[in-house]
């Protein structure tokens, strides 16, 4: 089994080789908070060392990706990618953009609001 090899930590019958709790090296929560919508892309700073697991994810953010999608296209547990997305962004590797909360948004004033629903009731 090669390090370099993805292909090594699956088997075909079993699946993953290598539980989630091995690959967070046994620890249960990120360092940084994460939301499944959270942005994050790849800084383009080389690392040397990095296990197949966080090298993967870290291919993955070559363009802007959610959290959630990370996830899913790593084939990881949310809580375990989180885990290894913490730790790329402590090496700043990566760089995450939040989610913009609602109520921070543009709200339409309250006249576009009363035009609106008087043109709703002329209907």
């Amino acid at each position: 089994m090669s390090r370099g090899d993805p292909d090594a930590f699956v088997d075909s019958a079993a699946g993953r080789l290598i539980r989630p709790y091995a690959v967070a090296g046994g620890r249960t929560a990120p360092n940084a908070d994460f939301h499944l919508v959270t942005y994050v892309v790849a800084t383009g700073r080389a690392l040397s060392d990095l296990g197949p697991d966080h090298d993967d994810i870290l291919s993955l953010c070559d363009r802007p990706i959610s959290v959630a999608e990370v996830s899913a296209l790593s084939g990881l547990p949310l809580a375990v990618t989180k885990i290894l997305l913490s730790d790329l962004l402590g090496w700043r590797a990566i760089d995450t953009r939040a989610p913009v909360p609602v109520f921070e948004r543009a709200r339409p004033s309250t006249d576009l609001l009363e035009k609106v629903l008087d043109a709703l009731y002329k209907l």
